[in-house]
């Protein structure tokens, strides 16, 4: 999709966009959902979204987690009633990110209870302007609101927007989150954070009066997170190498997502101890 080039192609734009500070396209339509409707979608749904998610026409929101069900998302408790060809949706989602500004969310909904709780569990995909749909920002320490909680009130979802099989939307997100959890370039970015947290700790007075980056405890989480990238870059290329041929990534893209989020939480730290007094106050446009 999109130029017409390969996943390998799209890697190297990938990282050549996070090595040069570019904004990143959003994942929620074409690396996470635009999967799921080339495996399990209809020929309709695929001529319908893929062209679309393409041009950004269509732009996703993701509807998993719930108050009640967020770490087991098998949990969840959304109902979705049979109406005849409409699902009737009613229950909430929360943690939904930029849920305002997107006009479709990808959703599991529960419409049928099982003793097996993944069974009965459906894939659908939603019209934001369905009535019925209420947004409500969740707004951050920061004063931002890129998460919201969504709330649904007899929502009408037509089956035609059902991804795969009723009952069987497990499957499709299983499959989705392999996809979520890998093929992205994110290793290059955490790489120049590092770097410049580096930049930074050379001019900031360390706990001895010299540089912080000569500071013996200091300099050793620099270089922890500079190794644990590098370990990451080479994770994403694996990844890439059997996405390119078709495969599944399988327990590795599982592997891409705890590093990566771990990488994330000590680069961020590591850059509020470089920063110093400064890392203390909140400055939406202070960068790393």
């Amino acid at each position: 999709g999109g130029c017409e080039w390969s996943l390998t192609q799209h890697y190297i734009f990938s990282r050549e966009s996070m090595l040069a500070g570019a904004p990143s396209l959003s994942p929620m339509g074409i690396r996470m959902v635009a999967h799921a409707i080339i495996k399990f979608g209809t020929d309709e749904q695929k001529n319908y979204f893929l062209p679309r998610i393409l041009t950004g026409e269509v732009f996703f929101c993701q509807g998993y987690s719930e108050p009640e069900a967020g770490s087991d998302l098998a949990a969840l408790s959304m109902a979705a009633r049979d109406d005849g060809d409409h699902l009737v949706c009613t229950g909430s989602k929360i943690w939904t990110t930029h849920a305002k500004e997107a006009n479709w969310m990808f959703a599991l909904v529960r419409t049928t209870r099982s003793d097996k709780k993944q069974r009965g569990i459906t894939f659908v995909l939603m019209d934001m302007s369905t009535p019925g749909i209420e947004i409500r920002p969740l707004v951050m320490t920061s004063g931002e609101e890129v998460q919201n909680q969504v709330f649904f009130d007899e929502v009408r979802v037509p089956k035609s927007n059902v991804i795969g099989e009723i009952d069987d939307g497990w499957t499709v997100a299983k499959y989705l989150l392999e996809f979520e959890r890998g093929g992205g370039a994110v290793a290059p970015g955490l790489q120049v954070m590092a770097e410049n947290i580096a930049t930074v700790a050379a001019d900031q007075p360390g706990p001895s009066g010299g540089p912080l980056l000569e500071d013996p405890a200091f300099a050793r989480k620099l270089a922890d997170v500079r190794i644990r990238t590098e370990v990451l870059e080479i994770l994403e290329y694996q990844v890439l190498a059997v996405v390119a041929e078709g495969g599944n990534p399988g327990a590795k893209s599982s592997m891409l997502k705890v590093l990566g989020t771990e990488l994330s939480q000590a680069i961020t730290e590591l850059a509020m101890e470089a920063a110093g007094p400064r890392g203390r106050v909140y400055q939406p446009h202070a960068t790393f």
